[in-house]
Parts: structure tokens; sequence; C-alpha cells
């Protein structure tokens, strides 16, 4: 009888947003929402729950199974507590991932994280959370990537943080993520730097190439300028195109193209490719803040999350 009760007002509590929310459109439901109402009340005030809401709901059900199948009705009337908890189990476990699904989505702009690439109702467009893949395994023990000395750094040098990103100059999610890379550096100025590391992608051949010529404006002092420029002219980049963007920023296009022919850079390149490997970097853009990782163009309130939450283990002492 006690368990009886219990269930009684679990499924009132359950009830009760539900009938509220039909009883605007429908008589009946307004109805079963002030009995959920009354059972609710009657049972915080240490009173028996009279509605018999439960009875209701059970003979309900079954006389709705009864017309297709009076064997089923059977079975769901003699065992209907049970099978009344293992749906208050489930709607409650729902109703716990569902919470995890929005807080994640707030926070991190998908409903499993940061990390994930993984469908998300709140987001069915996938605008945050496309990469341009290729195929590889995740080592078993991932080495998180350090600032290096041969891929410049935008921003302040001596900034407390300094996100890491692995893109490719060819990728359109990398270039959709560039205005938040932006922004982030502006509203963490001094506090916040930035290093992009190329990884090459399959399909993307001239990101390759892009990225060498990035390498070889940074000889004149021109990578911040021409990285941005590459991205802006992304959809028609050619050897030509690239020459012509170093022409534009006045640099030497005579060492500009001894640069590029020289294959100078071709060993930094790949040291970039196997250091995103063993991090477990399967697209671009994958970002890491400390040891925390973002994976696609997520939008601003992604980055602010994770590096509020590094800057304050780093201003407490700890390690991220």
């Amino acid at each position: 009888m006690e368990g009886s009760q219990s269930l009684d007002m679990v499924l009132c509590l359950l009830a009760l947003p539900v009938f509220a929310i039909l009883g605007i459109f429908s008589l009946k439901y307004r109805k079963l929402a002030w009995d959920s109402f009354h059972c609710i009340f009657h049972t915080v005030t240490f009173r028996k729950c009279e509605s018999g809401l439960d009875d209701r709901i059970k003979s309900g059900i079954s006389g709705m199974l009864l017309k297709y199948s009076p064997w089923g009705a059977g079975v769901v009337y003699r065992n209907y507590q049970i099978f009344s908890w293992i749906v208050i189990i489930l709607l409650c476990w729902s109703a716990y991932t569902s919470y995890i699904g929005i807080d994640n989505y707030v926070k991190y702009g998908n409903c499993n994280g940061p990390e994930s690439t993984n469908f998300c109702v709140f987001d069915p467009t996938g605008q945050n959370t496309g990469t341009s893949e290729f195929d590889s395994v995740t080592p078993a023990n991932v080495t998180f990537p350090v600032v290096d000395d041969h891929n410049p750094i935008i921003g302040p040098k001596d900034a407390k943080l300094t996100i890491i990103e692995f893109g490719c100059y060819s990728c359109a999610y990398t270039k959709k993520a560039e205005p938040v890379v932006q922004e982030v550096l502006k509203e963490y100025n001094g506090k916040v730097n930035f290093q992009f590391k190329h990884l090459t992608i399959p399909g993307h051949p001239m990101g390759s190439v892009a990225a060498v010529a990035a390498d070889c404006a940074q000889e004149q002092g021109q990578y911040l300028p021409y990285h941005k420029l590459i991205f802006e002219n992304q959809a028609n980049l050619s050897d030509t195109k690239l020459r012509m963007m170093a022409l534009e920023l006045g640099m030497d296009i005579t060492k500009f193209s001894e640069c590029m022919k020289s294959g100078k850079y071709d060993s930094e390149l790949a040291s970039d490719n196997l250091e995103g490997l063993k991090a477990g970097v399967t697209g671009t853009p994958t970002f890491f803040v400390n040891d925390k990782k973002i994976v696609g163009p997520k939008p601003l309130r992604t980055f602010t999350t994770v590096i509020d939450e590094g800057l304050a283990k780093m201003e407490k002492g700890g390690t991220s």
C-alpha cells in the first residue's frame, strides 16, 4: 500500500506539467491536472492522496490495449506497478540527460561538450560541430601539444595562456572559426595568445602550399596579415594567387618565390602533423587550451568557458 502511494505521488509529479499544458486546450485534461495537484498537495501535507489517478491511468491504458490484445492488456493490468516504475525511471533518466545536454549546449555550443562533433538536437544544422576529417587512430597515450619556436605567436608573447589550433588553410570550418579566434584575442587582450599549426588534410593540397607560403611571409615580417589574406581568398587559392598576395603586402617577391621552392619548411609541416596525430586530432579545426580540447568552429561562449576555467586554475597554482 505504501509503495502504491509512493507510485501515485511520483506519477502525479510527472503528470501535473503535462496535463497542465494539455488543459489549455481541453477541459478533460484540466480535471486531470487538478487531480495531480490535489495528490501532490495532500502528500506534502502528510495526508493520503485520494485522487485515484493511478487507478484511472491503469484502467485507461489497459482498456486501450484490450482493443488490440486482451492478453497484453491483462499483463499490463497485473504488472502495472512494475511497468510504471520502469517508465518513471526512463523518464527521470531522460530528464537528467536532457539537462546535461542543455547545460553543455549553453556552455559549449554542443550537447556533448566542446570536444564532440556528434549530432546535437539543439544544433540540428551542425553549424558548431563541422570539421574536415581524415582517417586516423587516436593513440592510447595522448600527448598534448606545446608551444614551439617555428610557428609564430599571434598576440602578446607574455600572455598567461596560449591557444594552439591545428587547422588547414583550405578547410572551410577552419575559416569559419577564424573570426571567433579574433574575438577571443580581443576579449582576453593581454591574457591569451594564439599559435596556428597546420595539419594536412587529404584532398586539400593547397592547404599545405598555403602553410609554406605563410612561413615564407613570416621571414619578411608579414605572417599575420598574410594569414588573414589566405582565409579571405580561400575559395581561389593557387600558386599564382599566393604570390599576388605577397606582392599586395609589399614583400620581396623574388625572396618569397625562392622560399616557396626551397622546401625548407617541409620538415616543420611534418612535425606539426605528427604532433597533431599524437594529440589525437582527427580533423580541423581542433583547438587546445592547456589539456582541454575544442573541436569544430564552436561559438565564442565555448572558448570563454574553457579559457576562464584554465585561467582560474592557473591563478590557483593548479594544472589544467
